[in-house]
């Protein structure tokens, strides 16, 4: 094994361990919230966590991991210790900082570019002692410290503060019963100053350094770009996906294969596409476009995909059937096995279109995605994206899957118009930082978990999702819970443009964002 090798496994164990550290953190802080006033064991058990991260960290010479972990183990001490309260801003500003952490251990190798005084200067400013010298000055002078600055204090307060302060604290802090703080006092307590987006299925972990990192220095460099980096994204594509390079179509985005699709192989006015209701608006427009009718069937339970139902229908005039794994709206998954034997039962000239944009965050992913079924399935075409899980939303960049000579087929009749060198560069650099694609991956399916959990604990109808978002129903009218999460901060996504008023999604985001929108579902419900 080389040394580079040695060094490749080595991060991507120290990946993999913070992001399970990380996790466990955030359960022991979930629970520290409940609690008007959390046990020292809890705050102990969190600090031993961040020690061994840190370590960690060290050991690979990561130091601004090493640094962060340190200024928020260091905060933990003194609460630790009682010389600060743990109270709600307190909070706020921890499980931020851990978030932050998060996306720094995201991007490990680049760990040390990273402005790390963003995070940590609300720790030490909260941090800071609020005694005055005059206060202090006797207990530097004493031999051996004081527990209280006043001579003779109360022996209640002396011998048992914290028992004091759980019989005088927990029940003040409790809130009662239906209870719910204002649109105002909800936005103070959990620190929203500006409208958190749920809506839009983003990155949680914004975009990887690595890719930032490229296009500064592809635009400072812009006059000098050559085509050539175009097949080294293929190639790489190729082998993520172990496929011979020549099935690997490239384009400035999934809907433009979606729609160099329809175009060579639908008859305008003869034949026509299927797919099912309440799906993707584009579907149509592309459809339109290329001169041909979508019939869209009725859904089967859950909103799920109604693959008999598309079969039985399709005949000789049926172009494509398109179906999106995870599905949009209702993130449904679709085993791979079913799609397989479907793509075999379909008359031979009829394309399957797999819209798979989202299907790494569904688990485990060959489970669900069509991939391996290439080579078996000659009517097949996958659509990929690098919005979602690469974190390039802003960057329009897809491609496809498909067999070796379709793919050949579909090249030599586009338009010779390359895409651009910044998009595939950043591409490049997204497809080679393997730990923030794992690490966003990782974040969404286990916050997935516990918003799915969240939503039923308050009366919510949740529908199994394998994709970055949830479709619900709330207790209370979409419209009213729509208004009033906007109010505490919150912006959902309705689903009117699919044909479904009474349902709306959430977006995934990190652990602060999680924890904030069920607290703001609870407050409403």
């Amino acid at each position: 094994m080389t040394a580079d090798l040695q060094e490749d496994v080595a991060l991507q164990h120290f990946v993999e361990q913070s992001l399970d550290k990380l996790d466990q953190i955030e359960n022991v802080l979930i629970e520290m919230e409940k609690s008007s006033f959390p046990s020292a064991a809890s705050v102990a058990q969190v600090y031993g966590i961040l020690v061994s991260l840190k370590e960690s960290a060290s050991l690979l010479e990561l130091t601004n991991i090493s640094r962060v972990a340190d200024k928020i183990g260091k905060v933990l001490d003194q609460v630790f210790k009682n010389e600060i309260e743990l109270n709600n801003d307190l909070l706020n500003i921890i499980i931020d900082s851990f978030d932050k952490l998060n996306e720094i251990v995201s991007n490990a190798t680049l760990s040390d570019d990273f402005d790390i005084r963003i995070i940590t200067l609300p720790l030490e400013m909260y941090s800071k002692p609020t005694a005055t010298p005059a206060e202090t000055e006797p207990q530097k002078k004493a031999e051996k410290p004081s527990p209280a600055p006043k001579p003779e204090p109360e022996p209640e307060t002396a011998e048992a503060p914290v028992e004091k302060i759980q019989e005088n604290e927990i029940p003040a802090e409790k809130p009662k019963p239906g209870k719910k703080l204002s649109p105002a006092a909800f936005r103070k307590k959990y620190g929203i100053k500006k409208e958190i987006d749920l809506a839009s299925n983003s990155n949680p972990l914004g975009v990887s350094k690595a890719v930032s990192n490229a296009i500064v220095n592809m635009a400072n460099n812009c006059s000098a770009f050559e085509n050539g980096s175009a097949d080294s994204l293929k190639f790489g594509l190729a082998k993520q996906h172990d496929v011979p390079e020549e099935c690997v179509l490239m384009a400035g985005g999934a809907v433009e294969i979606l729609d160099l699709t329809l175009r060579l192989t639908a008859i305008p006015g003869v034949d026509h596409v299927l797919s099912y209701e309440y799906g993707m608006p584009e579907y149509s427009s592309v459809a339109a476009l290329c001169g041909v009718e979508l019939l869209r069937l009725p859904r089967g339970r859950n909103y799920s995909p109604p693959l008999d139902h598309l079969v039985t229908t399709a005949n000789e005039n049926t172009a494509a059937v398109i179906i999106t794994n995870p599905d949009e709206p209702s993130g449904y998954g679709l085993p791979a096995e079913e799609l397989a034997t479907m793509a075999n039962l379909l008359p031979k000239r009829t394309i399957l279109i797999v819209d798979e944009r989202s299907i790494e965050f569904s688990w485990p992913e060959d489970d669900y995605s069509m991939v391996n079924f290439l080579e078996k399935a000659p009517n097949l075409v996958i659509l990929r994206s690098f919005s979602w899980s690469f974190g390039l939303r802003g960057v329009r960049l897809g491609y496809a899957l498909m067999n070796s000579e379709r793919a050949r087929e579909f090249e030599e009749s586009r338009l010779p118009t390359p895409i651009s060198p910044l998009n595939i560069g950043a591409g490049l650099a997204a497809l080679n930082h393997n730990e923030f694609y794992y690490s966003t991956i990782a974040l969404i399916i286990r916050g997935r978990e516990r918003v799915e959990k969240g939503l039923e604990e308050l009366g919510c109808t949740v529908y199994p999702s394998q994709s970055n978002f949830i479709m619900f129903s709330a207790p209370i009218a979409t419209k009213k819970l729509y208004a009033e999460m906007l109010d505490l901060g919150f912006k959902l996504r309705k689903l009117d443009d699919f044909g479904l008023p009474d349902l709306m999604t959430v977006s995934i985001g990190n652990n602060s964002r999680n924890r904030m929108f069920l607290a703001a579902m609870k407050n409403i419900l």
